[in-house]
């Protein structure tokens, strides 16, 4: 193994780009993040994504005392949601957003009606929202009718980034699976789909192997970023994929939770499945023959941002005064109240779209009660799927948890009470990005495969094991959870079971 064998991930994220120099061994070199964007919901231009990469390539050697020649590889991760549209020079039609978009919401019923409910859950595994490419696609139909017209190429962000890299249209089988217009059971896209929508297929990347070598940087991209020309592109991953590969969650059996940030689960599966309460999506890992349950906004760090800009503002500030992280002083807070915040619970908005709030709240509750109240609804709402997985006998028995949170051992630790199973921590604030460097590292000789990479390159930092006092509180307020969940959750399509098709 060359020592000096370095790999690049580079990460499409809604709040900016994320690069990181990965070595052989696995250690984050180097990493940073470039924003291209004042407001993370606005619409950007995928221009601005290329400005990021060609000047934060070259500040990132720097800092890693690394040069361009000892990149053997570049990976490629990004938000799964958005879509960017080229003409037929190759240049950007629009802006995109990435995440949901408001403006989308009309195309959303729209889509259903011509689909059907039931039969869209058939074709690709999910339900329509406004941050899918499809529906997205559907709107710009109807507000963009010259770039409609123009429209040559689709995209997925990461791979927006390969064309500029490499010239070539590719996507892996994860990101294509939430554009909604791709069967994840035959990994393939759809053409009923892509019918309903009005375009032509030529329009859609192909799909390949997530560690496959998809293209090569070129002399003008080698130009622009200082790279050397000829450096390999693997196709890479969508971001809860991505992640997934950072912790080793490759094979049904694992599992992949990130605590914070987008709030992700990842369930590596040995076939498709669908979710009669649609919690979950299926999708496609990006190994082949594997597939996954995934579902985001269950353990995310929404309820905690709302605390600390609406409610705690002042305790926060002070925090900050004093440079000390705000999870860490929340934790603090958290830590004074007993499991089950004295009968406090929280129905976060994104999981309870018909009505989010606090449950239970009286006069005795303080601060960490409401504190602690948000940190337990993503475990009790990671809690009632893997319970439904386990009477569908897919649930993981290796649960790794990555993100923001993982570095926080009172919520690792109510994490592992709540579920009642021992979880893993893998803390990392560029898990993605480390993702998409590990599956390029598994292409070009380094390892034999992603298999071995994972087991030479992930390493866990601490074990968090169920306390049975707590674990016993938590499963006594499931059934309260449980009915409060039936009360404000939208009615979901007429589907018996979650059931290999």
């Amino acid at each position: 193994m060359t020592s000096t064998a370095c790999f690049l991930g580079l990460d499409v994220s809604r709040s900016g780009l994320v690069l990181v120099v990965l070595s052989a061994a696995g250690e984050v070199v180097a990493s940073l993040q470039r924003s291209y964007s004042a407001n993370q919901a606005a619409t950007t231009d995928p221009q601005d994504w290329w400005r990021a990469v060609r000047t934060g390539i070259k500040e990132l050697l720097r800092r890693s005392g690394r040069t361009s020649s000892h990149i053997r590889c570049i990976g490629l991760t990004g938000d799964s949601s958005g879509v960017v549209a080229l003409g037929k020079d190759g240049k950007v039609l629009c802006p995109t957003t990435l995440g949901p978009d408001p403006r989308v919401a009309p195309h959303v019923d729209e889509l259903v009606r011509a689909v059907g409910a039931r039969n869209l859950l058939n074709l690709a595994s999910g339900p329509a929202t406004d941050a899918c490419a499809a529906t997205k696609l559907l709107w710009l139909r109807a507000h963009h009718k010259r770039a409609w017209h123009d429209l040559t190429y689709a995209l997925p962000p990461k791979d927006f980034l390969r064309f500029r890299l490499c010239e070539t249209l590719v996507t892996d089988a994860c990101d294509a699976a939430a554009t909604l217009l791709f069967n994840p059971r035959t990994r393939a896209w759809s053409k009923q789909l892509v019918a309903h929508i009005g375009i032509n297929p030529s329009v859609l990347p192909s799909i390949a192997n997530g560690q496959a070598i998809s293209g090569r940087v070129t002399i003008d991209a080698a130009r622009e970023t200082g790279l050397v020309a000829g450096t390999p592109v693997v196709t890479g991953a969508g971001h809860v994929a991505a992640a997934a590969v950072a912790v080793g969650a490759l094979h049904p059996g694992t599992a992949m939770i990130e605590l914070g940030g987008e709030g992700s689960l990842f369930v590596p599966t040995a076939e498709p499945g669908r979710d009669a309460q649609n919690r979950l999506v299926s999708t496609c890992h990006v190994l082949p023959g594997v597939w996954a349950a995934a579902g985001q906004g269950l353990a995310g760090g929404a309820g905690l941002n709302w605390l600390m800009s609406q409610v705690l503002v002042g305790e926060i500030a002070q925090g900050r005064r004093a440079k000390r992280d705000p999870l860490e002083l929340l934790a603090e807070m958290a830590a004074e109240v007993p499991p089950g915040a004295d009968g406090l619970l929280f129905l976060p908005p994104e999981i309870h779209p018909g009505g989010g709030g606090f449950v239970g709240l009286s006069y005795q509750h303080q601060r960490g009660h409401l504190v602690r109240a948000v940190l337990e609804s993503g475990a009790l709402a990671l809690r009632q799927i893997l319970d439904q997985l386990a009477e569908q006998k897919r649930c993981p028995e290796h649960l790794t948890v990555t993100g923001p949170g993982a570095g926080t051992t009172l919520w690792c630790q109510i994490l592992a009470d709540a579920l009642d199973q021992t979880i893993h921590t893998l803390p990392s604030q560029e898990c993605n990005a480390v993702g998409a460097a590990m599956l390029a590292s598994a292409a070009v000789g380094i390892y034999k495969g992603i298999d071995e990479a994972c087991a030479t390159m992930v390493a866990t930092k601490s074990t968090h094991h169920p306390r049975k006092a707590a674990t016993g509180v938590y499963k006594a307020l499931l059934p309260t959870l449980e009915r409060y969940s039936a009360l404000t959750r939208p009615l979901p399509p007429a589907v018996v079971a979650m059931e290999a098709p």
